[in-house]
């Protein structure tokens, strides 16, 4: 193993392996011949620091925010002959971890950090067939926004009125729109099916001013 000094401070060379289960992580921390008052041990939610005496004095062996939160209080470690082991008892029981350090994704001024940084994405763009600068998609959103925002007016709204009308209108109340209208060659439209199964709209309308209505054949 080799030393580091920084900043007033002893490292050692990271020297570690881990492994998980469904409710456990697994942290070996190599490093041989240390008796069991030369190992201190720091266990946090998010955190875990490792210090091993060496030449009298301790260092850091290992000092990493973790992935994703642990239990410290059933989290347990012990010192064998080649190493420090600490059993790591998850917060989240069948969470996997990707990785055992704490993963940090940066997206402009939010930092995420632990697993939703894993899935953290920016959302991609529509690919277009053609390279351009124009953002289709902003362009596509800005003309649907004006579809919507038009309105039918004159004949046209009030033919969109009677459609609508008629796609949420029951059977009879078809029935009567379609004979009401047609026998009344368009001049009536009625949605009530009791009044217009009885009527004869045909021998009742009346022909525009200087006109008469007339029979083919």
């Amino acid at each position: 193993m080799e030393f580091k000094h920084e900043a007033n401070a002893l490292f050692v060379d990271e020297a570690h392996d881990w492994y998980q289960s469904n409710t456990h992580v697994t942290v070996s921390i190599l490093q041989k011949k240390l008796a069991q008052d030369d190992v201190e041990v720091a266990i946090e939610p998010k955190k875990v620091l490792v210090r091993v005496k060496l030449d009298g004095e301790f260092v850091e062996a290992f000092n990493e925010a973790l992935f994703d939160e642990i239990v410290p209080d059933e989290s347990v470690y012990k010192v064998l002959g080649s190493k420090v082991e600490l059993k790591l008892k998850k917060k989240g029981s069948g969470m996997h971890w990707d990785k055992l350090e704490e993963v940090v994704y940066q997206s402009g001024a939010q930092v995420v950090t632990g697993p939703a940084a894993v899935f953290e994405a920016k959302p991609e763009s529509v690919p277009r067939p053609y390279a351009s600068s124009r953002d289709w998609n902003q362009i596509e959103k800005v003309i649907g926004e004006e579809l919507e925002a038009e309105k039918p007016e004159g004949e046209e709204a009030m033919q969109k009125l009677f459609r609508d009308i008629y796609a949420k209108a029951d059977e009879n109340t078809r029935k009567a729109m379609n004979k009401s209208f047609q026998t009344s060659g368009g001049t009536v439209l009625s949605t009530n099916w009791k009044e217009v199964a009885e009527k004869d709209y045909e021998k009742e309308r009346t022909a525009p001013n200087g006109m008469e209505w007339k029979k083919w054949g």
